[in-house]
């Protein structure tokens, strides 16, 4: 298997990172439009728009009948506010993602007098590869395993573990850094940033609505109100917030799907460029079988760093039942690595 076509790859990158940036915001808006207009559909729109219901108050209650000029008014009203909340949302927790990926690891920067063969095994991979020289990390860890991070040149990181420079000769350990820069120069990085707070906005959504719902429904004073014959605008609040956890959970189900497919495609795409940048396919074909044995890193719980990794820890277990057929196939659908026995295959057809 040849690999080529890597400015090809670069673009469907950054063309998929526009896409979902994109994307985002139009879900997000989607879901919002869909509970207006569930509630209108429901005779309840009347009751939070501004101004109040109009003055044929009994047609506007009614079942099933619905008032496109309320629903497209109310969308307008709240169009604004949703997209700057988003927005610096988004921006926040993109910008702060190398600094949350090194605080979790707890990775530490290498300087070149405390280890020169894995500075001059990065080094000359870059130049090889035409590649910004990135940060090298290293995390305290006895496993074997690496990661590569960031968004743009300065922020671009390798990590490895103590456990891998340790335990890997050299033409391993350069493959290894080979699979890292690939992802590097391929902008799967960036691809994944985006990917991870796709996924973690909806997951919030769905969190702190249906935390808010258990309150509204366990709460004794909207019990109280509802006796009194004042509770309608508890029990719309209500039917709003399930609406909202019905259309967070179809977000976070679809953009959940769509990272695990990325983050496997990308694993395969920078196996290959890691084989053919480092010139030896079954250097990095034996590292794999190494890494699989130990991953370690088990103090990191958060599942959207660890699919960052070379290998993915947790996986690695689900990988040793030795499921087959369409069991296997399933299985991988939820995972965020391919499974290591086809990568390590695939690398010995080279």
């Amino acid at each position: 298997m040849k690999y080529v076509g890597i400015q090809t790859q670069i673009w469907r990158n950054n063309r998929n990172s526009v896409l979902l940036l994109c994307m985002f915001p139009v879900i997000i808006l989607g879901m919002i439009f869909a509970t207006i207009v569930v509630l209108d559909f429901f005779g309840a729109l009347c009751s939070i728009v501004e101004g109040g219901c109009p003055a044929d108050h009994a047609t506007h209650m009614k079942y099933g009948i619905m008032h496109w000029p309320e629903v497209w008014e109310a969308f307008k009203t709240v169009l604004p506010y949703t997209l700057q909340i988003v927005g610096v949302w988004f921006i926040i927790a993109y910008c702060a993602n190398t600094a949350i990926i090194r605080h979790t690891t707890h990775a530490k920067p290498l300087e070149r007098k405390e280890n020169l063969r894995v500075y001059n095994i990065v080094e000359n991979l870059c130049i090889a590869g035409g590649i910004e020289m990135p940060q090298i990390n290293i995390v305290q860890d006895n496993g074997l395993n690496a990661f590569a991070s960031g968004i743009d040149i300065p922020s671009f990181t390798i990590t490895l573990t103590t456990g891998l420079i340790e335990k890997l000769n050299d033409a391993e350990l350069a493959a290894v850094v080979g699979h890292e820069l690939t992802h590097i120069k391929n902008r799967d990085t960036r691809l994944m940033v985006v990917c991870i707070v796709f996924v973690g906005i909806f997951s919030t959504i769905q969190t702190v609505s249906i935390k808010l719902l258990s309150v509204m429904l366990r709460g004794p004073r909207s019990r109280s109100r509802n006796r009194r014959g004042g509770g309608s605008g508890g029990v719309i609040i209500i039917f709003a917030l399930i609406l909202l956890v019905i259309w967070s959970t179809i977000g976070y189900i679809f953009s959940w799907f769509t990272r695990l497919a990325i983050s496997r495609s990308r694993e395969y795409v920078a196996d290959a460029g890691g084989a053919e940048l480092c010139g030896d396919p079954l250097a990095l074909a034996s590292a794999l079988k190494k890494i699989s044995d130990y991953p370690g890193l088990d103090s990191v719980r958060r599942n959207d760093v660890a699919q960052l990794y070379i290998i993915h820890p947790d996986e690695e277990f689900d990988n040793d039942m030795k499921l087959k057929g369409w069991i296997a196939k399933a299985n991988i659908m939820f995972c965020t690595h391919p499974d290591t026995p086809e990568r390590i295959r695939i690398l010995e057809q080279f």
